[in-house]
């Protein structure tokens, strides 16, 4: 009776991991799919969950681990240990903070923690556009069989120095930039580029031309960072920032309209030919924005 006692007393009381393989204790925020109540027929919406997970993270080596980008830093963690499956032990992730200089210019427009609101706002913009991607990839033409997606990000709080971030996966392989957030895109090679770039426009279309998803990234079928454009009149008429710094409104949505050139995937998904559309210009741009293999280039000034 004692033992059993033990036992439940040993399983109601909270305790902090220990990892041999060491690192820093983190709290983890995620979002959740949960069903709308005001919209039963829709499929679902996003919801932060109300479990807190705790997890340790062992920060790399600063030559294997450092990313620097346009408006964060980010840096690659080894998750050693993980409560439940928030995260997975072994399995190296990339953290991103943004730059203080860039929290003291947003100051003014957040009330309270300004370096939480603009993790949030980037986590809002990558869900937007992994929701649309999952309306793309529905939609599209069955014998287009590629499926990109955009990777799961979730929220992060450093307890050694109360610091917000945002975490994900760390993709390997060939990284690549295929439009940045001002419309320049590269030239395709293949039917993936092709798709990826005919999905900015699909998105333009999809929201009755009030969104646009730009910064298309990753590493093959694998995505992420995109920055989710919204029309200056929409976003003012909103009172609110949306889609955090990267949000360039109308002169990136101006640029995607003159540089944008339609592919074979465009005339497939029965999207318009951009360059004919009254006021859109006449010419469009090859020119092929900066990229490379590390993740510290997706960041736009």
């Amino acid at each position: 009776m004692e033992r059993n006692n033990l036992m439940r007393l040993a399983h109601s009381i909270p305790f902090t991991p220990v990892s041999i393989l060491g690192g820093e204790e983190v709290s983890v925020y995620f979002l959740e799919e949960v069903c709308s109540k005001a919209e039963p027929e829709s499929s679902s919406v996003s919801s932060w969950s109300s479990r807190v997970q705790s997890a340790m993270l062992k920060p790399l080596s600063s030559e294997e681990g450092s990313l620097d980008g346009g408006l964060r830093q980010g840096s690659r963690m080894l998750c050693t240990w993980a409560q439940q499956d928030v995260l997975q032990p072994g399995q190296i992730y990339v953290v991103k903070a943004f730059k203080p200089e860039v929290i003291r210019a947003w100051q003014r427009y957040f009330h309270g923690s300004t370096a939480l609101q603009l993790c949030l706002r980037e986590i809002q913009q990558q869900r937007a556009a992994q929701k649309m991607m999952q309306v793309f990839n529905q939609i599209k033409p069955k014998d287009m069989h590629h499926s990109p997606r955009f990777l799961d990000v979730s929220l992060v709080l450093r307890h050694s120095n109360g610091q917000w971030l945002t975490i994900e996966r760390n993709l390997i392989g060939n990284f690549r930039k295929y439009n940045n957030n001002t419309g320049e895109e590269i030239a395709p090679c293949c039917s993936l580029e092709d798709m990826l770039l005919a999905f900015s426009h699909w998105t333009y279309e999809y929201s009755r031309r009030e969104m646009l998803v730009l910064d298309i990234q990753g590493v093959g079928e694998e995505l992420t960072d995109p920055t989710v454009i919204m029309a200056d009149d929409q976003s003012c008429s909103r009172g609110e920032v949306l889609f955090g710094p990267d949000n360039l409104g109308d002169a990136a949505i101006n640029g995607f309209l003159q540089k944008h050139s339609c592919n074979l995937c465009c005339h497939r998904l029965g999207l318009k030919d951009l360059r004919r559309r009254p006021g859109s210009g006449g010419n469009c741009s090859e020119a092929e924005p900066e990229s490379g293999n590390e993740e510290g280039d997706e960041d736009e000034t």
